[in-house]
């Protein structure tokens, strides 16, 4: 019994990382992911509720303030047309318990209502993201949109 008490405290004191940065990564780049899935499909509701109520968004140069806000800009988006965000390199920074911030890459494709080819991306950039953890889990509590390529002059 003794021996088993002793290797019992080498194995836990003997864990080198501890593994809550790591829940707030992955609480953090799935919201980066969900973000992506819930535009990409126009789910205005699912989409308002990754940030919290006050929450900004800003798109280029575009900004919306609060959930409402937030939802209403993506039903006003619900043309037919459809949209892509390919998210890559994810990084996220914890600060403290419940704050982190980050950056994510992402290009975008879009077509027209009916078409289903495109000709090229519509913009590569960078999300800058902060976040917070609410009673709800992690929600971005800023997101701004840094346009790094585009096709358009």
């Amino acid at each position: 019994m003794k021996k088993l008490l002793v290797i019992a405290a080498i194995l836990m004191f003997s864990s080198p990382v501890s593994y809550a940065a790591d829940d707030v990564y992955w609480a953090c780049s799935n919201l980066v992911t969900d973000y992506a899935y819930h535009r990409d499909n126009f789910n205005a509701r699912e989409f308002s509720e990754l940030f919290t109520e006050d929450a900004s968004l800003t798109v280029v140069n575009q900004t919306w303030v609060g959930r409402a806000d937030i939802e209403q800009r993506i039903e006003g988006l619900k043309t037919g047309s459809t949209i892509r965000h390919e998210m890559s390199t994810i990084r996220i920074i914890p600060i403290d318990a419940d704050h982190a911030t980050g950056v994510s890459y992402v290009t975008i494709y879009s077509a027209p209502a009916g078409e289903t080819s495109v000709k090229g991306f519509s913009l590569m950039g960078e999300y800058h993201d902060e976040f917070v953890r609410t009673s709800e889990g992690w929600k971005f509590s800023k997101r701004v949109l840094v346009s790094k390529y585009s096709l358009q002059p």
